[in-house]
Formats: structure tokens, C-alpha cells, sequence
């Protein structure tokens, strides 16, 4: 994968590296700000109707912190965690998808075929196979698009009528053309199937998580976040993907899970740490005597 980052449990000090293989130069490239890694998307690639950029289901930003406890995304988007209204919705209503993350190193049809993904379904009025709220593994993903209201063929139908309109498509860290979608069909946006593995859980105070989308020039009218249990995920690079049911604005983050020490390390280091401090003191007794 390209710009990767790490997120270090004991000081969130942030590495790169660059691979070349399997994808293309992201449209636009990831940044870590404090404990947050951010992922930019375009500002005028959603479409609503004949309108494109700025609509009600534009992506702004995308966000992931990791602590030794949990793994925390936050959304910047002016659709919000409930879903907006639409005329063109079979229901009446788009909701969010469910966020896909995929740890294999492979393409998304190939993962999503061969039931490798890691789905986390955090909108409880989405038209999910997932039973219910939380963290699945093994999980495969469709999409419900012609449902919702985008008669549009495939992606590359979508990139080239935003293209047309006026627009500047791009899938966050990704670009609109990286080979990790599929360009001639829909990106998947719910879970299909998958063994629930967890529980997922709405933040409802963001006023203490250090968030500043605003940094980025162009924010949504949105924000809201969730987060899921760390041990339940792998250790390692990933590409995580969200969008509403419609798919007008797709989302993508190229990112990595840095292993979390182990409950008796940590003791050992704690320890260490305070067998260090007492003997500097006692060594300070002994001079002043």
C-alpha cells in the first residue's frame, strides 16, 4: 500500500514507507495531526439530482485514531449519522453504508470474494444483511445503489459524469481510478454476511477528542463518530472504505494498525521504570551524605 502510517500506543509517532504494487498514487494524501490520521476527500464529487459538489451526501473527511483500547472513526460530511430524505430512495430515505476495512493486501473484489473483510455496521436504519449493530469478520459486502436512487452503470460511469458536471472525483486516500474498486461495477456498500464479532459504540461527546477538520480548508455540516474493541481487529495495513446507500460519494482510507503491547510488557516497562527512578534516588542520598 502507499502512505501508510503508524500509530504508536507510547508516543503516536508516525512512520511512511511506499510500496509499489497494487494501487496507484492516491488523489490526495493522508495527514497525522496529533493522534489523528485524516483522510481528505474531494469537496465536489457527490451528485443529488442533476447537481454535483456540495450536495447533502458529500464526504468531507475521514478520520482514525487508535488508543490501546479501541480503534475510533470519525466522519466529516454533510450527511449526518441518521441519513437525509430522497425522492429517488425506493424507502424514501438514504442512510449511511456500513464501513468496510480489508487487511489481505488485496483488491476489494478479491477480498470481498473470498469473505475476508472486516465490516462494521454503526447506522441502525441502513438496509444491511447485518443483523445488528457491531464488528464483523468474515464478512462480504453488496451494494444497493439502483435501490437507492444512482441508475448510473458502474464507478467509471459516476467518475465520468461528475467529470462532466464540473466535478473533481476522488475516493480520499485513493484515487477515483485506483485499481483497488472495481471500475465496472458499483463499490460495495453494506454487509452481505459475516460473524458478528463485537460490539460497535456511537460516541456522543466529540468535544474531547482533539477532532479539527477545520484544518483542512472545507468542513461538513456533520461530524459524529464510533469506535470498536482494538483486540478485535488485526495488527496491520488496511484499506477502509464508507458511503451512504447511494454511493453519490465514496470515501477510502489507507491506513495501519500498530500492535498493541501486551497488559505484562507494559507492567515490565512500568517496573523498569520504577526501579530506574528509585535508584537514582537512593544515589542522590548517598552524594548529599
Amino acid at each position: 500500500m502507499i502512505n501508510k502510517f503508524a500509530i504508536a500506543v507510547f508516543g503516536w509517532a508516525a512512520t511512511s514507507a511506499c510500496a509499489a504494487t497494487l494501487f496507484v498514487q492516491p488523489a490526495q494524501a493522508g495527514t497525522l495531526v496529533g493522534d489523528w490520521y485524516y483522510s481528505p476527500d474531494s469537496i465536489n464529487d457527490s451528485m443529488a439530482g442533476a447537481d454535483v459538489g456540495g450536495t447533502k451526501y458529500e464526504i468531507h473527511n475521514m478520520a482514525m485514531q487508535q488508543t490501546s483500547d479501541e480503534v475510533i472513526f470519525a466522519i466529516n460530511s454533510n450527511l449526518s449519522l441518521s441519513g437525509t430524505g430522497s425522492q429517488y430512495a425506493h424507502d424514501g430515505h438514504i442512510a449511511w453504508g456500513d464501513l468496510f476495512m480489508n487487511f489481505t493486501g488485496q483488491s476489494l473484489d478479491a477480498a470481498n470474494n473470498a469473505g475476508e473483510l472486516f465490516g462494521i455496521r454503526f447506522a441502525s436504519n441502513n438496509e444491511s444483511d447485518a443483523p445488528s449493530l457491531g464488528l464483523y469478520s468474515n464478512a462480504t459486502g453488496k451494494d444497493i445503489v439502483r435501490a437507492n436512487g444512482l441508475l448510473l452503470d458502474d464507478l467509471a460511469d459516476y467518475n465520468n459524469w461528475i467529470e462532466r458536471h464540473g466535478g473533481d472525483p476522488s475516493i480520499g486516500d485513493l484515487s477515483a481510478t485506483d485499481p483497488y474498486f472495481n471500475q465496472n461495477r458499483h463499490i460495495q456498500n453494506v454487509i452481505a454476511s459475516g460473524t458478528r464479532i463485537g460490539d460497535v459504540n456511537i460516541v456522543d461527546d466529540l468535544s474531547n477528542l482533539g477532532l479539527d477538520f477545520g484544518q483542512f480548508g472545507a468542513t461538513g455540516n456533520h461530524t459524529f463518530a464510533f469506535s470498536v474493541d482494538r483486540e478485535l481487529l488485526p495488527d496491520g495495513e488496511f484499506l477502509a472504505h464508507l458511503g451512504p446507500e447511494c454511493d453519490n460519494d465514496v470515501i477510502a482510507m489507507d491506513g495501519e494498525l500498530e500492535e498493541v503491547p501486551e497488559p505484562t510488557t507494559a507492567l515490565a516497562l512500568g517496573a523498569v521504570g520504577l526501579l530506574v527512578g528509585a535508584s537514582r534516588k537512593r544515589r542522590q542520598g548517598d552524594d548529599a551524605s
